[in-house]
């Protein structure tokens, strides 16, 4: 753009030349936002550091009290060990290749910003060179003009597929911008409605996913069972076993089934390719467990799972701009009282 697009906006009368001050504003605000997300820290635990991020109730579905088998401290509930960074991260949400960086919980904000901020660059951009190339039209008359194919020589009518092409081709690095730019404020925008979206149910990308494996595996026991009763194989209220074996059952039972491995800007990836010592030791933890799980044993899952960590939507967002780590720093600097 700075290289075509301002000599462009030079001579173009339906562009003021301020859009190319404003331009090196913009750029300048998404390289800082890009930098301020790659390099704060999401968040990394670790020995030492655990009290200060242990600031959620295990729900024993996605989360249960136990040691993590990479680097040998105690896992505290939303948190995931990331591969990449070969740190764990609190309340982990996913790994950006784009910022070099893990996501988490105290920078999960400045990532919602350099998002943000570039979705706002690219719509300002597509705004800019949609006027440059109207005006170019305008300018040259383009729909009263006449136009030969090239290849017959015949007079072809002015229409907008001929236009366009014939802009297209004069104005290639233009169009291209125009086009990128574009594309990128649509994608960028849905990722973004994404990330406000699970923000405000209180979830991070990594727990969006392991949902929609819990729900699936839940939907999958539910209807098995309800076949069962049924097809008479058992009676509804054959056994009544107590709350606390049955959430201690299900856990185990949905521990063993969803997967935790790398996740991504577009969500899990390399799921098979988990490290070997990590799911080896997270199917020990489930066999080791007082509750024994048969896998196609039939039960009752009991009611649908819930979400504990979704405390309403002014909540969620405002543990997503202002981190319960960052409360407790804050409280601990503030002086005492004498």
């Amino acid at each position: 753009m700075f290289t075509y697009g301002y000599d462009f906006i030079t001579h173009s009368s339906h562009v003021d030349d301020r859009h190319k001050l404003s331009g090196y504003f913009v750029f300048v605000i998404c390289m800082w936002s890009w930098r301020k997300a790659g390099t704060t820290s999401p968040g990394y635990i670790t020995e030492r550091n655990i009290p200060k991020y242990d600031n959620y109730p295990y729900d024993n579905l996605l989360y249960v009290n136990k040691k993590c088998p990479t680097l040998g401290f105690r896992k505290l509930a939303r948190s995931k060990y990331d591969r990449f960074t070969k740190k764990h991260v609190a309340r982990f949400d996913h790994y950006c290749g784009w910022i070099d960086n893990a996501v988490g919980e105290e920078n999960y904000r400045f990532f919602l910003l350099f998002l943000s901020v570039h979705i706002a660059m690219c719509v300002y951009g597509t705004i800019v060179t949609f006027y440059l190339l109207r005006g170019e039209v305008r300018d040259r008359d383009l729909y009263n003009a006449i136009f030969f194919n090239a290849e017959t020589g015949d007079e072809v009518e002015a229409d907008l597929w001929v236009i366009s092409h014939y802009i297209f081709m004069r104005h290639f690095q233009i169009c291209a911008v125009f086009l990128l730019m574009a594309v990128m404020s649509v994608v960028l925008g849905l990722f973004f409605l994404f990330h406000l979206s699970i923000a405000g149910r209180g979830m991070t990308t990594n727990e969006y996913y392991k949902w929609r494996q819990v729900h699936k595996w839940y939907n999958k026991e539910k209807n098995k069972f309800l076949t069962a009763v049924k097809e008479g194989v058992i009676k509804e209220n054959q056994v009544v076993p107590s709350e606390q074996a049955t959430n201690a059952k299900r856990s185990n039972i949905v521990a063993a089934n969803i997967s935790d491995g790398d996740v991504g800007c577009v969500g899990p990836v390399n799921i098979k390719h988990v490290n070997n010592d990590v799911k080896a030791q997270e199917v020990s933890d489930v066999h080791n467990s007082d509750e024994k799980v048969k896998v196609n044993e039939i039960m009752d899952p009991g009611p649908r799972p819930i979400n504990i960590y979704n405390l309403g939507l002014i909540e969620n967002f405002r543990e997503v701009l202002y981190p319960r780590s960052m409360r407790i720093r804050h409280k601990e600097a503030k002086p005492k009282k004498v």
